[in-house]
């Protein structure tokens, strides 16, 4: 410390000690789990961290015990507060820094009623040497860093080991500041995640002598301590002040306050000026004894295990959460059991959702939602109207996107193609990178299949060969930046800002409008299936200083008669030797005696054996049930699959290890304070009780992350950035995932085992929790599948085929699912080219017609896009050469239209045109039916705010649109690939996919081929507007919503059924093309179970200028007037649609219509 280092601030941390002897060794068989990081794996370009349940260091051995008494002792471990445990960038747009955790601890060791065991010793946590270090770890790397003997750092990833600690006790010796008296020592390095591994500060494996000491319970004569109280104090601090993370943020403006609240920690008040930080947390009343026996803790017993932790399976932690506690209320006989659909929507903040019209149904969708993570999906540019200076509605300008004008809009569709450009290839980049570095990960394997494949590796990776993978990479990198050159982009909102106006600078907008961008829909990965543990006894791990702001003190707030500097109190007077340690170890060793003679508990804890779950690793065998094309053996139901056909493939096993979180009960928890807060008097009493009561419930969750990468054949465990520049440089940030191309034996492979969807059931064979000091519970053995019936939740629940049919009620079922993100892209295209989406083509519209039904003509009142008049179908009476009267469909036209005849319609309004002329060619029975298809889904529409008056609704329908769109599966980026090392080296296939395809589905993406059905519309759901649509130009069949009430002797309308669904291939290349008959008021809604529901909804800027000048026109019979004009009266709708608008002359002829 600096040699002002009496009066530093004093930060708190937590301390935990772990007894650990023969019987807690052998508890349960094998009560530790523990491995320690293996960097020399780098070499090969391996994950440091050994897989679940692989190369664990044994405790315990049933055949002998002498090689594993030197496990015995206390593990004295603490925390390193929070506000030193969070990366942030320290400059805008720079990458996250994790702040310097203090680099010395002093642990000093009480015994009581027996001073003469007092003991201390130093942790020199950032000591590094290959043979007298403790922990495994990596130099520090950047680029020169200097000479070795200078520096802790190096120039390239080297191994080496960390932390040592140092005796100060009557052996011992006093202890000297290193970084005092060694150039290498002075820079300080040591972060919270040490050597880049997540995990590090909070598995104590990992930090020996970093973060933790081993007290083997030795007296100054090195014998065995049999039994004993023991208390214990340790105390941080950074060997240079100067380095440190408040003094730093300081440095940079900060002032004291605003420093300290950056930490979350509580200081002296204003005009305070800190020279350093100490760190001091303690333990009392340990209860040690060699002999034996297990300390209570709130580690369960596993006897009978499968009945004291509980298991439940779900898509997301919600629904698995929700299930648990209703299958438990069940269980007791509770009132609410079957609240499972509340349970999970009060999880996901969906309580209100239910009380909306289709709630129901919404809540559904938005918990489907919830089971995917979503992934960009680029951008889209809108030009937006601010002040209303724009043209306005009904003007011919504004008969376009926005109302902006022709310039304005040509100017966003050209900028909306190079948006989408750019983002195309940012897609392909990531894809090809991502396969570079997968073939650079290869190249260091220690085993590789025969010649040419090594020679065929390198060459792929070779910059001096023009046809390499590492050539097309920088060729595409350097396409990329010249097509982000032409839109505007920024990291942040200011930079995006600067950039629009700089585009903008040679280009104009009208006055009032502005240049914004939009985020498209996401692409959506399935997510893992959720396992939520009860009973685990966790919730004491998250109990700790993480939850509250720190409160820190000053030595002059310190209990006791000791002064930082003093000579220390009895019993560490004569039994350490503090050499240069700082003076305020004085007055904390003053507090710490004071505390023992006068306990208080905020201070001087109270020792309990600890249990906190970090850590679960897990094992399931998959039973693959592969989707088959040619005989399904999934069936859509319009909302779920089901397995219904064949058998599945042999079973798979897979295995992972993850975090676990207290996640359901603080989700649960927060919505239950959120509505709390808008309550008052006992409702709101009652909602704070339940949180409480939520808050202290014994759930830990964690999906089976990397079970769908698992079976993508792929590891997502976090991986090195490769070391070399020139490919560090070409991979960028793609370096997320490593291949798993299969075994290799004797220079041949086998099958990498790529399943190409995700679709099968599972079952948990092996499942241990493990907590921060690495003790085990081994919730499920290999052994327990019999006996394990874990709580299955709807989503995940089998149907009648099971894979297992020996033990059928462990099964959990995984639906159809992508291995890739995805979404279902669902556009509008012009009505005039199928090719052009509106969204990038100027003055282009996907409203083919507005159709207004007519109840009292029974008739269809056809209108433009811009809703000028065209005409009416309409029922008529013809008289035949024999006088006979026949009913025929007729096209007649509306006042001031100028399509006196349907064909006028053939070349401007295509497709209104073959939807009219197929009802005239059809007949009246067909027309009948379309108008009582319409009516009757037209009754199940409600979106809200529907147009036209009361009184006239009853005579006309609602305006319908014709609109015409474009549905297809769009994938983030190329198809993925079986990443088998038959395929490894054809990195061209992510280039050239799409004309390969054209020549049959290549085997490494096999899944193109899978059709996937779309069910669209959905008719117990008021908020969707689909009335029915038609397939490519084929108008002879209406798909609806609702079947006719009358004979439809030529089926002209079919019921949406799973029989006329569209069915598409998720390969980024087929679509369909569709003309839906809509409400434009309301959505449209496209489900697949592979992806979330997807919406569709009309632009207003479609509608606003329609609405405006649509004039609806009713027949009347011959009246007769005077010569002068009659005036009409005229009615405006809700939206401010003219319902009729028009002066009729002397006399109105049957047969023709007048606005009404």
């Amino acid at each position: 410390m600096a040699d002002d280092d009496t009066n530093p601030l004093i930060v708190p941390v937590r301390v935990d000690a772990l007894v650990v002897n023969r019987d807690v060794r052998k508890r349960d068989g094998q009560g530790f789990r523990r491995w320690a990081p293996n960097f020399q794996r780098l070499a090969h370009h391996l994950s440091p961290e050994p897989g679940p349940f692989q190369s664990e260091i044994p405790w315990t051995d049933p055949t002998t015990e002498e090689p594993y008494l030197k496990y015995d002792g206390v593990y004295v471990r603490w925390e390193v507060p929070a506000g030193l445990r969070h990366a942030a960038p320290r400059t805008p747009g720079g990458n996250s820094v994790f702040p310097l955790v203090p680099n010395r601890w002093l642990v000093v060791r009480h015994v009581e009623n027996n001073p003469g065991l007092a003991a201390g010793w130093v942790v020199e946590s950032d000591y590094l040497d290959d043979q007298n270090g403790t922990s495994a770890t990596l130099h520090p790397v950047r680029p020169h860093p200097g000479k070795t003997e200078d520096t802790p750092y190096r120039a390239t990833v080297t191994p080496t080991m960390l932390g040592r600690r140092q005796d100060i006790g009557p052996r011992g010796t006093p202890w000297n500041e290193p970084a005092r008296r060694e150039l290498k020592r002075k820079e300080m390095f040591l972060s919270s995640v040490g050597p880049g591994l997540m995990t590090f500060h909070a598995f104590q494996p990992y930090h020996q002598n970093v973060f933790s000491l081993h007290d083997e319970l030795k007296d100054g004569n090195l014998k065995d301590i049999d039994r004993a109280t023991v208390d214990y104090q340790v105390v941080g601090w950074h060997s240079d002040p100067g380095q440190e993370e408040l003094l730093r943020r300081l440095k940079t403006g900060e002032s004291p306050q605003e420093a300290l609240a950056a930490l979350e920690w509580t200081g002296p008040p204003a005009g305070w000026q800190p020279t350093s930080t100490a760190y001091c947390g303690r333990i009392a009343r340990v209860a040690w004894n060699r002999a034996g026996g297990i300390p209570a803790s709130d580690r369960p017993d596993p006897n009978p295990g499968l009945h004291k932790v509980k298991i439940a399976f779900g898509s997301g932690a919600d629904e698995a959460t929700a299930a648990l506690l209703t299958a438990s209320a069940t269980a007791r006989r509770e009132s609410g059991a079957g609240d499972g659909v509340l349970l999970h929507a009060l999880g996901r903040g969906l309580v209100d959702t239910l009380d909306e019209p289709d709630g129901d149904i919404l809540t559904a969708q938005a918990m489907h939602r919830g089971w995917f993570e979503q992934r960009p999906g680029g951008y889209v540019w809108r030009i937006v109207d601010t002040s209303e200076e724009a043209n306005p509605p009904g003007t011919a300008e504004s008969v376009t996107w926005s109302g902006a004008g022709p310039d304005a809009e040509a100017l966003l569709a050209q900028l909306n193609r190079d948006q989408d450009a750019h983002d195309t290839a940012a897609r392909e980049l990531a894809a090809l990178q991502s396969r570079l570095y997968a073939l650079w990960w290869m190249n260091g394997l220690a085993f590789l299949p025969k010649k040419p494949f090594p020679k065929d590796l390198s060459d792929a990776l070779d910059p001096s060969k023009p046809a390499s993978l590492a050539v097309e990479v920088a060729r595409r990198q350097s396409a990329l930046t010249t097509l982000l050159d032409k839109i505007p982009h920024g990291q942040d909102a200011t930079e995006l800002a600067d950039s629009v106006r700089r585009y903008l600078s040679a280009k104009k907008l009208p006055a009032g409008c502005e240049l914004r961008r939009e985020a498209l829909p996401p692409f959506f990965e399935a997510m893992d299936p959720t396992i939520v543990l009860g009973g685990a006894t966790s919730h004491q791990r998250y109990r700790d200083l993480d939850d509250t702001v720190l409160v820190c003190r000053l030595p002059s707030d310190l209990k006791g008669t000791v002064k930082p500097g003093d000579p220390y109190p009895e019993p560490f007077r004569n039994r350490l030797k503090p050499g240069e340690l700082p003076g305020i170890v004085a007055a904390l060793l003053g507090e710490f005696v004071h505390l023992l003679a006068n306990p208080t508990p905020e201070l001087l804890p109270v020792w309990r054996q600890p249990w906190k779950p970090l850590l679960y690793q897990w094992t399931v065998r998959h039973w693959p049930v592969p989707f088959n094309t040619r005989s399904p053996s999934w069936e859509f139901d319009g909302a779920t699959y089901q397995w219904k056909n064949g058998d599945a493939a042999p079973p798979l096993e897979k295995y992972g290890r993850r975090f676990l979180v207290p996640l359901p009960q603080y989700t649960m928890s927060g919505q239950l304070d959120r509505y709390a807060a808008d309550l008052t008097g006992e409702a709101a009493d009652s909602f704070a009780a339940a949180c409480a009561e939520v808050k202290e419930l014994d759930l830990l969750s964690q999906s089976t992350d990397g079970l769908t990468d698992a079976l993508a054949c792929r590891d997502a465990a976090p991986n090195v950035r490769p070391s070399d520049p020139w490919i560090a440089d070409l991979v960028g940030e793609e370096f997320r995932y490593l291949p798993n191309p299969g075994p290799v034996k004797q220079g041949t492979y086998d099958a990498s085992g790529f399943t190409q969807i995700r679709a099968g059931q599972l079952a948990l064979t092996r499942l241990s929790v493990i907590d921060e000091f690495g003790q085990t519970l081994d919730v499920v053995l290999s052994g327990d599948a019999q006996k394990l019936k874990p709580i299955v939740a709807d989503s995940v629940r089998p149907g009648v085929k099971r894979a297992d049919k020996d033990y059928p009620d462990r099964l959990v079922q995984l639906p159809p699912r992508l291995l890739q993100p995805a979404r279902l892209r669902f556009d509008f295209v012009s009505e005039h080219n199928d090719d052009e989406a509106v969204d990038l083509n100027s003055g282009t519209t996907p409203v083919c017609g507005w159709i207004v039904p007519n109840y009292v003509d029974r008739a269809l009142l056809c209108y433009a896009p811009t809703g000028a008049p065209l005409g009416e179908v309409r029922l008529a009476q013809r008289t035949g050469d024999t006088a006979t009267v026949s009913t025929v469909v007729q096209w007649a036209p509306l006042p001031d239209s100028n399509a006196h005849r349907l064909e006028d319609l053939r070349a401007s309004r295509p497709h209104l045109y073959r939807f009219a002329s197929h009802l005239l060619t059809a007949g009246p029975a067909t027309f009948l039916a379309l108008l009582s298809s319409t009516d009757r889904a037209l009754a199940g529409v409600n979106p809200g705010n529907p147009y036209g008056d009361e009184v006239l609704s009853t005579l006309l329908g609602r305006p319908l649109a014709l609109v015409r769109t474009r549905l297809g599966f769009e994938l983030d980026g190329p198809p993925l690939a079986d990443p088998g090392w038959k395929y490894a080296l054809d990195w061209k296939a992510l280039t050239e996919w799409r004309e390969r395809i054209k020549k049959g589905i290549p085997p490494e993406m096999d899944h193109l081929a899978y059709p996937w059905p779309v069910r669209l519309g959905n008719p117990g759901q008021q908020g969707d507007g689909l009335l029915g649509y038609f397939s490519e130009t084929a108008y002879d069949r209406l798909y609806a919503v609702a079947t006719p009430a009358v004979p439809d002797p030529a089926g002209y309308v079919q019921a949406i059924g799973s029989g006329n669904w569209p069915r598409l291939k998720a390969d980024s290349t087929q679509t369909t093309h569709l003309t839906l008959l809509i409400d434009p008021q309301a959505a449209v809604h496209a489900t697949t179970d592979v992806l979330p529901v997807t919406e569709l909804r009309l632009p207003s800027r479609f509608t606003r200028t329609a609405m405006a000048a649509l004039r609806v026109a009713l027949r009347l019979s011959p009246v007769l007037t005077t010569i002068r004009r009659v005036p009409t009266t005229t009615t405006r709708d809700a939206a401010g649609a003219a319902a009729g608008a028009a002066e009729t002359g002397t006399a109105v002829p049957a047969p023709a219509a007048a606005p009404a």
